[in-house]
């Protein structure tokens, strides 16, 4: 028994160490001169975009300018090596060959790894981005997860270089900017993976990101130079493609919408009208210093339900809200019943509106099914799908669709009555 034991000992020590071996000379052949890369020699891009210009492919580039570090402490020798980022632009018949023609002048090696934020601009969007993503599937270089966004009103080369906020760069401020999504419903962030979910499918298009220029007044302490206005990125909105071509857009309030119809909608707020009758017999409102009302939503679920009445498709949208009262411009009794109740409806009603409101300028305007609403007759109804499948967009713009909202506040915040309430 101990004979044995020792020689398995033996054995497995030298398979341990023969498998020691095997990875220590795959791992060294990994490091080969092919596949280095020092970092010194690179140009490592932050924010990608893309026009079309004088019937050309123009590529706009955002770099990390690896000099600015050491020399910020010193004098630079030029201008260049003072800024943080640098901004490279190449021309060429493709993208491919846009960047070729940047490696011809710039003295770093583009890199792609590191960027996360692919700019589109309106026109290229306008005639179409099917060509300029099967350089950044077919590349091995642009990652799968770079947001997609279209640069509204204007070129990509426009946005590219603007940078305001706490983000290191325009390209990271635009990005951290985007993921704010999920905190505010305004918008949308789409990935380059993530659209190509829609690639093969028939009967979808997908909505991607936007971006476009606003000018703001300067902070106080901005006052003091020569500019008055500052202008920043905006992000609320969304693109609407079909066939890989932009035909028009959502705002922000129809993003709104837009995410709720397709379950999406994380959190963010309600701002709506609450009706005041001008006498109240219940006492339960005085006064009418405002008329707007805020709700913050906490949780969103939205679920739809695919009838067919006489042959007909008949969509039902239900959507429940759990609410936080924010902040009311008027004197609301907030610890009453019916104040809340009231409050609750005007949300519904609110919401209701900017779902009908979106889905109405999908089937009218769009005329196509941006929203995925064939996935769920596909899901609910697949023999109906197997006859009506390649019709669906002609069908879509002619469905009848419920919508119905229900609003329950959960929190009331701080106080039990504002602070323009006079009591007696």
């Amino acid at each position: 028994m101990n004979s044995r034991s020792g020689k398995s000992k033996k054995t497995k020590g030298k398979i341990l160490i023969l498998y020691i071996l095997v990875s220590v000379i795959i791992l060294s052949a990994c490091q080969g001169t092919g596949g280095r890369r020092e970092i010194e020699d690179l140009g490592i891009v932050t924010a990608f975009g893309v026009d079309y210009i004088d019937e050309k492919v123009v590529v706009t580039l955002e770099v990390v300018n690896p000099l600015a570090s050491t020399t910020s402490t010193q004098a630079s020798s030029t201008k260049t090596e003072g800024q943080k980022y640098v901004y490279p632009r190449g021309i060429g018949e493709t993208v491919k060959d846009a960047i070729t023609d940047i490696n011809l002048y710039f003295d770093k090696k583009v890199f792609l790894s590191h960027s996360n934020l692919l700019i589109i601009g309106e026109e290229f969007a306008k005639r179409g981005i099917v060509d300029l993503m099967d350089f950044f599937l077919r590349d091995d270089q642009p990652r799968e997860d770079m947001y997609i966004v279209v640069a509204k009103g204007c070129k990509a080369s426009d946005i590219i270089g603007i940078k305001a906020g706490l983000g290191r760069a325009a390209g990271t401020y635009l990005y951290d900017t985007i993921n704010n999504f999920s905190i505010n419903g305004r918008s949308i962030n789409l990935s380059i993976a993530e659209k190509y979910r829609y690639y093969y499918d028939v009967a979808n298009e997908p909505v991607v990101g936007v971006v476009h220029v606003k000018e703001v007044v300067r902070s106080d302490d901005e006052l003091k130079k020569e500019e008055k206005t500052a202008m920043v990125l905006d992000v609320s909105g969304g693109a609407v493609l079909k066939r890989e071509r932009l035909i028009g857009y959502f705002d922000g309030e129809e993003m709104i919408g837009f995410n709720l119809i397709v379950g999406d909608f994380k959190s963010g707020i309600i701002v709506f009208r609450t009706p005041v009758e001008d006498k109240d017999k219940e006492k339960v409102i005085i006064g009418k210093d405002g008329v707007f009302t805020t709700l913050d939503i906490i949780n969103a679920n939205t679920k739809r339900k695919i009838s067919v009445i006489d042959g007909n498709i008949h969509l039902t949208i239900d959507v429940k809200l759990k609410a936080a009262l924010n902040e009311i411009n008027q004197a609301l009794n907030v610890i009453d019943a019916e104040v809340i109740s009231r409050i609750e409806r005007a949300c519904s009603d609110k919401v209701k509106e900017l779902i009908s409101k979106t889905l109405g300028k999908g089937q009218k305007e769009f005329k196509q099914d941006s929203f995925s609403i064939e996935v769920s007759v596909h899901q609910q109804h697949p023999k109906l799908w197997k006859e009506i499948g390649t019709e669906w967009q002609y069908i879509f713009p002619e469905i009848s669709y419920d919508v119905n909202v229900e609003t329950t506040i959960v929190k009331i915040g701080l106080i039990n009555f504002p602070a323009n309430l006079r009591r007696k």
